[in-house]
């Protein structure tokens, strides 16, 4: 087992499936885990965690909403100085034959799938590599 006390972990797609079993392990390996999903889906899983003696809290987050991203990662950052580890689980399927797929739901695919998870890196980067520069700067 990994020791993750002291970290933070940023978990979309957190309401059900490999979301959940994801928080949920991170949780057990001590770490604080902001479990994201849409509307308030991740409220069961951060009730569970809870439960069972770990550390979450839930987070209101559509993926596909850029801005919604960066104020999230803001928010986090704000409030427990930082963040350390990110799972960029969030995906939908919109299953079809090619030739009766909608064009909407390709869009909504590489949204939820690719770009959100663009927008993620994107947006924790800044805030982990000042972390990480600022570590630096301290041991020399």
């Amino acid at each position: 087992m990994i020791d993750l006390r002291n970290r933070i972990a940023l978990v979309t797609g957190a309401s059900r499936g490999i979301g959940r079993a994801i928080v949920e392990a991170l949780a057990r390996q001590g770490a604080y885990v902001v479990a994201a999903s849409r509307g308030d889906n991740a409220v069961p899983t951060v009730e569970a965690v809870q439960a069972a003696g770990g550390r979450a809290e839930a987070l209101s987050l559509d993926v596909t909403d850029a801005g919604a991203i960066e104020r999230a990662v803001q928010n986090i950052v704000a409030k427990h100085g930082r963040i350390d580890i990110v799972v960029s689980n969030a995906g939908i399927t919109r299953d079809q034959l090619l030739l009766r797929m909608k064009r909407d739901d390709w869009d909504a695919v590489l949204a939820t799938n690719l770009t959100a998870t663009f927008t993620l890196c994107q947006a924790v980067l800044k805030p982990m590599i000042k972390q990480r520069g600022g570590r630096r700067r301290r041991r020399g």
